[in-house]
């Protein structure tokens, strides 16, 4: 066996020995933190004895147990592994054939199936009473136990899944892969990693993905898919949430994530298929052929996103009826178009839905045609027998041809999802570090006849020699730009690349151009940390709603983790702490802590080593929590005494990112009032006529004291004026400042108390 550090020989004497010194070597936590895969793997074999074995010191146990719940992913080399599977099989329970069969998986030397073998049958054989929980673990860990007890295994599991031949074709799939591609299908669990289990394998060792196993998931999906046609044909008798057993189920989340995972071709097909059928019943009850099938189905759309599979869980969404389970698809849904982001060729992959290359398509509909338009958005008009252009159809038209008005509605209703979908993914593109290849870009973005819209009026830097990236609007500057190599690399333009000097003017021009961009870009907020370690304090201290933040943290990705909130972003994890510890349900208001950066296997990862647009829209997710918390806790207390001061306190704060770029566009829209003296814009109020108003929250102050202001709202409402981008809080101080302009001096409110 490798020889140890000093760490983790004290951690194997802990588990051993006598109790060691309270102080030695720092704590057996901080002992713990410092193994290394390696180190880790020597020692499990050691951990799991001492936690068999129940006339084990207190301390012993608790030091063993602490080793095994080490966030560390284990290796191991085959002299660990054979120590590993004889230490659970001395007193083996039902679940280990689970870490016997994770352990095969992180073994990085060619094992030793002799020394395996008679462990192997007594991990099986103790696994065997519950074996349709442990199936495939017991599965992978039999294969190194001989035919005779694999023989014992498979007619054990033949009988439990009688009733379940998607999971019976599966099992006989297996039977001819070896015991490595066995424990990668055990790996794919649907519920996990619970506590105690290692870290989750990387996509590309999790699942299994030679040909074998891709036939397999294709003939699984295809048989549900049929199944759940002749369902709806009336050729099988429906039941409510009976068309899969939890076997089959299960055995369809396998196949789906296989599936999209390896981006098959067939996948679309049985997707659009598949996903609608299990959706909604044939008859007119709001159930389910299977609740199970269709969330898990969700899910690893959810999972592996691609354009298609989105396409089919929008459709299954749509047709629906079961309330719970619509609010769930919902939630997936919204995952999935994040997600689809991390998969940039993929999201490119984009169906032109019969658009011409003018992003223009004609519906004849009667008399009447129907013209769908995209550009930054998809637009539907009709044209009249006469050329006449007009909002909706004609009322002749909607009596004598609603399937071909339903038509162009449901082709509207999808390319505007197709459109929000690309916006999501390219989005999304900057916290990946997403590239493209200049002739894909132009085939797949700038000339497509739906997604060109968005792309051409987004601000793209193409690099057309080494390091020398030129920053160019497709919309304006196409006729200008010459046209680089093939392969010259294009990238979103970040705020954070550029010299204040380049955001100024790409600002000014798209003011000036009465630009509305399809996401915030060149007003994106940008962040530089003033730490370079793996922790920084840009936001502790300020005050938040607690109800706001995780409500907004859900629909960001964010987790609750250990009472912090956490997201993954690549193969980094961002943890945020509010004082006093965060659940689900929390309420209340509370500080925000410091933001941690740290490696996807938990070691710390400083600040400074992260690219600076990666860095900026990983501080640019926190300062959203935090500006949404600061703004919804302001907008919804009382106005007592004691809350006012609260107030106070988070006015005096210095403006956060979002903020100070809500008072760059300001200055733009208001410039012609600002000009004249009317409106004065400082460093965290707007002033005007004695009116002060907050550019962090929107709270209205006149000397100190609350306002209340009701602007008028629907069509009493002064119009706005052009706005650079999207944000409520910014449409409602234009909002204030128009309404006081033209309303003149309102009371302040009175004190409670």
């Amino acid at each position: 066996m490798d020889e140890l550090s000093s760490h983790a020989t004290q951690l194997r004497a802990a588990m051993a020995g006598p109790q060691p010194d309270a102080d030695w070597s720092g704590g057996l936590w901080s002992a713990c933190a410092r193994l290394t895969p390696g180190k880790l793997g020597a020692l499990l074999p050691t951990a799991y004895r001492t936690l068999a074995d129940e006339s084990a010191p207190d301390h012993a146990r608790r030091t063993a147990r602490q080793v095994t719940w080490t966030t560390v992913q284990p290796s191991f080399t085959a002299a660990a592994l054979t120590a590993l599977w004889a230490a659970l099989a001395e007193s083996p329970r039902p679940t280990d054939v689970r870490l016997a069969a994770g352990a095969l998986l992180r073994c990085t030397e060619p094992w030793n199936r002799e020394a395996l073998a008679e462990p192997a049958a007594l991990l099986v054989r103790a696994a065997a009473p519950k074996a349709d929980r442990v199936a495939d673990a017991a599965l992978a860990v039999a294969g190194l136990a001989g035919p005779v007890v694999e023989e014992e295994l498979i007619a054990r599991l033949r009988g439990v899944y009688a009733d379940s031949p998607l999971r019976l074709a599966e099992l006989e799939v297996m039977l001819a892969t070896g015991a490595r591609d066995r424990a990668r299908v055990a790996e794919d669990q649907r519920y996990g990693p619970l506590p105690g289990d290692w870290p989750p394998l990387p996509d590309g060792d999790a699942g299994p993905s030679d040909a074998l196993h891709a036939e397999r998931a294709r003939r699984a999906l295809y048989t549900a898919a049929d199944h759940l046609a002749a369902l709806h044909g009336g050729r099988v008798p429906y039941a409510a949430d009976k068309a899969f057993t939890p076997a089959d189920t299960d055995t369809l989340r396998r196949a789906a994530r296989l599936a999209l995972r390896r981006d098959e071709p067939w996948a679309e097909e049985v997707f659009a298929t598949l996903l609608p059928l299990v959706a909604v019943a044939p008859t007119s009850a709001k159930t389910l052929p299977s609740q199970g099938a269709c969330i898990a189905l969700a899910q690893a759309v959810e999972a592996y996103p691609t354009p298609e599979s989105l396409a089919a869980l929008r459709e299954a969404r749509r047709v629906v009826r079961h309330a719970g389970v619509s609010k769930k698809l919902d939630r997936l849904l919204r995952r999935a178009e994040r997600r689809l982001g991390r998969r940039p060729e993929v999201a490119l992959r984009l169906p032109d839905l019969g658009y011409g290359p003018d992003g223009v398509r004609h519906l004849s509909c009667g008399t009447a045609t129907a013209v769908l338009t995209v550009t930054d958005d998809a637009v539907l008009t009709w044209e009249n027998a006469d050329g006449r252009t007009v909002k909706s159809p004609p009322a002749p038209v909607r009596r004598a041809h609603p399937e071909e008005v339903a038509r162009a509605r449901d082709l509207l209703r999808r390319t505007r999802a197709q459109v929000r979908t690309l916006r999501g993914a390219l989005e999304d593109g900057y916290a990946q570090g997403t590239v493209y290849r200049y002739d894909r870009w132009c085939a797949a973005l700038a000339g497509h006849p739906v997604a060109r819209g968005t792309a051409r009026r987004l601000v793209w830097e193409i690099e057309y020699a080494p390091g020398a990236w030129r920053a160019v609007l497709p919309a304006a500057d196409a006729p200008a730009l010459a046209a680089p190599a093939p392969s010259a690399a294009v990238r979103l333009w970040h705020p954070a690349r550029a010299t204040p000097a380049e955001r100024r003017t790409w600002r000014d021009r798209i003011a000036a151009l009465q630009w509305r961009q399809p996401f915030r870009q060149v007003y994106r907020e940008h962040y530089l940390p003033a730490e370079t370690g793996p922790a920084t304090s840009m936001f502790h201290g300020h005050l938040v709603r607690v109800e706001a933040v995780l409500g907004l943290a859900v629909r960001q990705g964010w987790n609750i983790e250990d009472e912090e909130l956490t997201l993954d972003v690549g193969d980094m994890k961002v943890r945020f702490g509010i004082a006093g510890g965060l659940h689900p349900g929390a309420t209340g208001w509370a500080e925000a802590q410091d933001v941690f950066l740290q490696h996807a296997d938990g070691n710390p990862r400083p600040l400074a080593g992260v690219e600076a647009v990666r860095r900026s829209e990983i501080l640019r997710a926190v300062d959203l929590l935090v500006s949404a918390g600061s703004f919804a806790w302001c907008a919804t207390h009382a106005h007592d005494r004691d809350t006012w001061q609260a107030l106070n306190r988070l006015y005096d704060q210095p403006l956060g990112r979002t903020a100070r770029l809500r008072r760059a566009a300001l200055r733009r829209v208001l410039a012609a009032h600002i000009a004249s003296g009317r409106i004065e814009l400082g460093d965290r109020h707007l002033h005007l006529n004695g009116y002060d108003i907050h550019l962090a929250t929107g709270r209205v102050t006149r000397e100190g004291d609350p306002v209340d202001l009701a602007p008028p709202a629907g069509r009493g409402a002064v119009p706005l004026p052009f706005l650079p981008y999207d944000e409520a809080l910014l449409e409602r101080v234009v909002h204030t400042v128009s309404h006081l302009l033209e309303s003149g001096p309102v009371a302040p409110r009175e004190w409670n108390g």
